[in-house]
């Protein structure tokens, strides 16, 4: 793994953005571990996350492969703002938007807040994680529904690597649905192995109990 990715896995611990234990998820899964961006929810932890999502970007797409930065609410505006912003940083300025949840039927009308969105654009699009897709196929339906627009690539944090309701690759469906490429900061594996080995303030996070228990989750739920 490249700096930026142990980075950000230290990142989460150190944020509480990632935990481990026993935590229903709303599939009603029992994974044996949570996360969350919500949790990044200082000045700080905002722009360190915005920088990991930076250099990702930077790395895996050309500026001139993408037009706009859309991520979908409500976890994903300050998700859209900051990596804007980080981006920037980087000489590379690009709009920001993200969808409303309901859309607006005064003043600045419609599903969108922020850049105004055109045919042939290219949208980046940003989450913490995907599990089944439909959130995100959702928020994409509204991009499409205000401009005729691609999809230059899905950035997440957290590849949870795991099966979908019907039992297939969420990720391999969203990349086939909309004709692009999700990028995942780390995946769960890097991020288990990782932690089982390295000491985060102190403490090493991943024991072989809680490994163990990871295991057997990904035997169940793992693609």
């Amino acid at each position: 793994m490249q700096k930026y990715q142990t980075d950000f896995i230290e990142l989460a611990v150190f944020a509480k953005a990632l935990k481990f234990g026993e935590f229903t998820l709303k599939s009603g899964r029992v994974s044996p571990y949570f996360f969350t961006s919500g949790a990044f929810c200082t000045g700080e932890f905002t722009r360190a996350l915005a920088a990991v999502f930076a250099q990702s970007i930077s790395r895996k797409l050309e500026p001139g492969k993408f037009d706009l930065v859309f991520a979908p609410a409500y976890k994903g505006i300050p998700l859209a703002v900051s990596v804007s912003m980080a981006l920037a940083a980087k000489g590379i300025d690009k709009p920001w938007c993200f969808d409303r949840k309901e859309a607006k039927e005064h003043g600045d009308k419609g599903a969108l807040v922020g850049a105004n969105v055109s045919a042939g654009q290219k949208a980046l699009i940003l989450d913490d994680v995907i599990t089944t897709g439909a959130a995100k196929d959702a928020a994409i339906a509204k991009l499409k529904q205000a401009a005729d627009i691609s999809i230059a690539g899905l950035f997440i944090l957290l590849d949870r690597q795991e099966k979908d309701k019907d039992g297939k690759n969420a990720i391999l469906e969203f990349e086939e649905k909309h004709n692009t490429k999700v990028y995942p900061i780390v995946s769960a594996d890097e991020t288990f192995n990782y932690l089982s080995k390295k000491k985060v303030n102190g403490k090493l996070h991943v024991t072989k109990q809680i490994m163990e228990n990871y295991k057997k989750y990904k035997e169940k739920y793992g693609v």
